[in-house]
């Protein structure tokens, strides 16, 4: 078997000698008369320029090909070069940007600070009394974003997502501070309106003395402790005598030790009375405005001087005047 194998491999080789040794005769014939060159090329260089050829073509036909391609990525790199130049113009704004958003938080936390104030303000006023003080207490509702420093080293695509972030936490802020705000406008819009039913000015434009307080004292006429319901102010025979707030005019006219009296019926569960007139300008079931004369000062009914005798009375209770006046 081996002897076999061996003879094979011997015949093959010779073969194969035989092949490469033959070759190609190269003719050279020159235009003129002259020798006749031949040039021997053997099998190997033959198969080799052939093949060598071969390639040429392959690349030669698919050059074109290629420039193409390469034509349509550089046009492809131009228009993301121009994407980028834009996206770097826009990021190149972020940093202003989120600069703005923390001046918009400072703003944030002053328009909540001045609704605090502002609503402080309005439980005193809306209150009337003079024992309510403002508190000093800063509990407004703090607007704090995410702490954060600009950096070089910060990636723009960091910052834009800090940005969004910031702007969409600011926008449910301010959705809730615009609410907190318009909500506090109605309700001073509704007691400005009110304002004009309370009584909160004086019935005489000038004079401001008052002499008997509201509460217990010694009747001048009767010398008894009785409740005083009211204030007394002096002035001069026949001084006008305001309304202190918009109403309906429910008396007028003698109504026993008050002698000319005037109610006014203004809502919201507020009466006044005007005592002690000498002359009335005005008729039961009038309705009269803030600040128009509805009499004139005088000492009729039970009294020793000429004065205005002046009550406040919340659902039908007397109450303190003063608490009222400006």
């Amino acid at each position: 078997m081996e002897d076999v194998i061996s003879d094979f491999w011997i015949k093959t080789k010779k073969n194969i000698n035989k092949k490469l040794k033959k070759g190609y005769l190269m003719m050279v014939i020159p235009n003129t008369k002259g020798p006749i060159s031949y040039l021997n090329i053997p099998y190997l260089i033959f198969v080799f320029f052939f093949l060598l050829l071969g390639i040429n073509f392959y690349f030669l036909f698919r050059y074109p090909f290629r420039i193409s391609e390469v034509m349509k990525l550089e046009y492809r790199i131009y228009c993301l070069r121009e994407v980028i130049s834009k996206q770097d113009k826009d990021l190149r704004r972020i940093d202003p940007c989120l600069k703005m958003t923390k001046e918009i938080e400072k703003k944030l936390n002053e328009a909540n600070r001045f609704f605090l104030d502002m609503e402080q303000e309005y439980q005193v006023v809306h209150n009337r009394t003079a024992n309510v003080k403002r508190t000093d207490q800063r509990n407004y509702r703090l607007v704090h974003l995410p702490q954060y420093k600009l950096s070089s080293s910060d990636q723009d695509f960091s910052k834009l997502a800090i940005l969004n972030n910031n702007l969409d936490y600011l926008e449910q802020e301010l959705e809730t501070t615009s609410s907190s705000l318009e909500n506090l406008l109605a309700k001073y819009k509704a007691y400005d309106r009110r304002l004009d039913f309370t009584p909160t000015i004086w019935p005489l434009a000038r004079d401001r003395r008052i002499s008997s307080s509201f509460g217990y004292r010694r009747h001048p006429v009767y010398k008894q402790i009785i409740k005083h319901q009211g204030i007394d102010i002096p002035t001069r025979y026949g001084t006008p005598v305001r309304a202190t707030a918009e109403g309906k005019v429910t008396i007028a006219g003698i109504q026993g030790g008050y002698g000319l009296l005037i109610e006014i019926n203004h809502g919201y569960g507020y009466r006044t009375r005007y005592g002690h007139n000498s002359r009335l300008a005005v008729k039961v079931g009038q309705w009269v405005k803030k600040g128009q004369v509805i009499a004139y000062a005088g000492s009729s009914g039970i009294s020793t001087a000429t004065h205005v005798h002046y009550e406040v009375r919340v659902n039908n209770v007397p109450v303190n005047p003063r608490l009222y006046l400006k």
